[in-house]
């Protein structure tokens, strides 16, 4: 969307505060009027569009940026963009909660688990070629980490794939929380050292093989396994208990 079309969309605010700005961008964003990617006017626009002073405009700019509905990128090129969904307050939300001991690692690895096997069934039932094309780079890229073993690389484009199958899968809902429960997973093994995981190529080479033949079953299970194995090596040298199946 251009920033011509983004202004349209706004109207002035009766009763001027920062609360009604941010309120006007919230119900566009809830409209499907504004998308993740998109970026709004600069703050003289929006003021003039929206009848407030430009400081009002930029407490709710930096309200929403807050809420991790915005974030804010410097430069020319630079401005105001509508963020991922608010992804980040979710995944600070979690962060908080793990702090806190609310969520356990057995919980969040569970959640792993039971998210992983139906987003490889749905990925398996709903990818196109673009999708599979993605897998597929990202396991070549995999395998030449590990060809020049490069255990960090390697374990970036390990965690990148289950990102790439829950976009396969086509649900915005299990991709933010795939997201959320990937990148929280990560920090509790950096903060227990990376291992190397010998059987990760397999399985990824097996998962290719469910998703070109729509495998849904063999999919799922592939998915369990592997979450399985993985997490348990983990969760056995942080010496916490294991997930029961």
């Amino acid at each position: 969307m251009n920033e011509h079309s983004t202004l349209s969309a706004f109207k002035p605010v009766r009763r001027r505060t920062f609360e009604d700005v941010t309120s006007q961008i919230r119900e566009q964003i809830a409209k499907g009027a504004l998308r993740e990617g998109d970026r709004l006017p600069a703050e003289r626009v929006l003021a003039e569009t929206l009848g407030v002073s430009r400081n009002t405009v930029r407490e709710a700019l930096r309200s929403l940026e807050y809420a991790g509905l915005l974030t804010q990128k410097p430069g020319a090129s630079g401005g105001a963009y509508i963020a991922s969904g608010g992804v980040e307050v979710i995944r600070s939300a979690f962060d908080d909660l793990m702090s806190l001991g609310t969520i356990r690692a057995p919980d969040l690895i569970e959640a792993r688990i039971v998210i992983g096997r139906e987003v490889a069934r749905l990925a398996c039932e709903r990818h196109d070629a673009a999708d599979l094309a993605a897998l597929v780079d990202n396991v070549d890229k995999t395998h030449k980490a590990a060809e020049a073993a490069d255990l960090p690389l390697r374990v970036r484009y390990s965690l990148e794939f289950h990102k790439l199958m829950a976009l396969a899968a086509k649900n915005p809902v299990l991709t933010i929380m795939t997201n959320v429960l990937t990148d929280t997973t990560m920090k509790f093994v950096k903060a227990i050292g990376e291992m190397p995981n010998d059987f990760v190529l397999a399985s990824r080479i097996r998962m290719l093989d469910h998703l070109r033949n729509r495998n849904a079953d063999m999919a799922a299970d592939e998915a369990d396994a592997y979450l399985r194995t993985t997490l348990r090596s983990y969760l056995r040298d942080a010496q916490l208990p294991p997930v029961g199946r």
